[in-house]
Formats: structure tokens, sequence, C-alpha cells
């Protein structure tokens, strides 16, 4: 994977050209201290991952990246940067992953190597498992809900609410036995609420953390600033 660094601040490209040196299949194919600088290289090298810093000179990463990703759309985007207050936007790029500073080698690594599974054309890909039904227990009986229609699941004290666009299901079930059993379309967005990416419109700030909107139903679904990243990454599968 041709790898390309963007951060303003010298020592912390030589930091990750080091981490990177010692992964088989990566290689640093260019350096850019600036946001137009970014853009000029990934023009000239089109790499598959890019490492990219928020607060740059002449033309801030974020930015840069929109154009990057015009150019080479299949471009890969690790955000690492002393800033959290991007991570919402982050999202809205589909980056792979938001890495606060200082750097996680162990998370750095583990962001490159889901960056380099995207980057595999779709049919290199492993697709992810999808189940059709979801059985639960109710007075006694078993039922079936199709997967396709729950957009989110709420926890209600012992309880958990299943929400479908026409109704709404109450099960005697915790949310992490759910969690467990629902497919990779559902996400853990907060501590109290499960979300189908599939039905996911938008999320925005709200306080100290953030709301998940969904397409054609009115209520939200609380996101955790934590999750925000894993958020990120499942989005494309």
């Amino acid at each position: 994977m041709r790898v390309l660094i963007a951060d303003d601040d010298a020592p912390s490209r030589k930091l990750l050209k080091h981490f990177i040196k010692t992964v088989p299949n990566f290689q640093v194919v260019g350096e850019a201290a600036n946001g137009e600088e970014l853009i000029r290289k990934v023009m000239v090298e089109r790499p598959d991952i890019a490492l990219v810093d928020i607060h740059m000179p002449l033309l801030n990463g974020m930015e840069a990246v929109k154009s990057c990703k015009k150019i080479v759309p299949s471009l890969q985007v690790i955000f690492i940067t002393g800033y959290d207050e991007y991570a919402l936007e982050a999202f809205d790029v589909n980056a792979i992953d938001y890495i606060v500073k200082p750097i996680d080698r162990t998370r750095l690594y583990a962001s490159l190597d889901r960056a380099a599974a995207f980057s595999k054309p779709p049919a290199d890909r492993q697709p992810p498992s999808i189940k059709k039904d979801l059985m639960i227990k109710q007075y006694n009986q078993y039922s079936f809900i199709p997967l396709d229609e729950i957009i989110f699941i709420e926890r209600a004290d012992r309880k958990a609410v299943i929400h479908m666009m026409e109704q709404k299901i109450e099960v005697n079930e915790a949310l992490t036995n759910l969690e467990e059993i629902l497919d990779s379309r559902f996400v853990a967005s907060h501590r109290s609420f499960i979300i189908n990416l599939q039905h996911l419109k938008r999320i925005e700030a709200s306080g100290q953390s953030y709301k998940a909107y969904f397409k054609n139903y009115d209520e939200t679904a609380k996101v955790s600033k934590n999750k925000l990243s894993e958020l990120q990454k499942n989005k494309s599968l």
C-alpha cells in the first residue's frame, strides 16, 4: 500500500515514517507540510492511503482531503491530529479513523489494515456477515423481525425497544445480548442505543454528545463522542 503523510510538524512526520517502516506491504511515497502540497502530492503519487493532520498552513487538512477525494476517489484517509473537535466532519468524508495525538501505535496499525482492506477492489473484499431476521420471544411465543426493518434499538430499563417504521416492539432482552446476535449493519452508538447504519441519515452535535437522524423516521438515537470513529469505520461496510 502506498502511503502519503501530510503534517506541518516535521517530528510527527518522522515518527509516522518510523512506524510505517516496520509494517510489511506499506510504503511511504511522499510527505506534505501543508494542505496545498498534499493535493499536489496526491495528484502525482496517487497514494492508496493518506495520513493527514488537520491544522496545516495554506489549506487545512479537512478541506484538502475533500479535494483529494475528487482526484482519487478510492483514497483512504486517516486523520492524525492534536484536536478532537473535527471528528464529526471526519465522519462525513468517510475517513477510516480519527486519531488524536499522541499517536497510539497499535491503533495506527489497525487503522492501516482497515484502510488497506477498503483500498482493494470490491471483489477482493470479504463480504460482511448479513442475516435476514431477528428471532425474539414475546409472551412465550417466538417471532421473527426482518433486520432490514429495524431502524434502531433503545434500552428502556431492563428491556429493549425495537424501533421500526410502522411500530415499536418491546422485548425482555439486554441490549448487549442483542448486539451479539445482530449482523454487521448494526453498531452500538451509545450505551443505550444500537443503530442500523443502512437507515442512518446524518449525525449532529447535541450538547456534549451527538444525535443520529434516520431516513423517513422522526425519532433520534444518541451517539457517544467515543463512538464516532467506530461508526465511521463501519459506515462503508
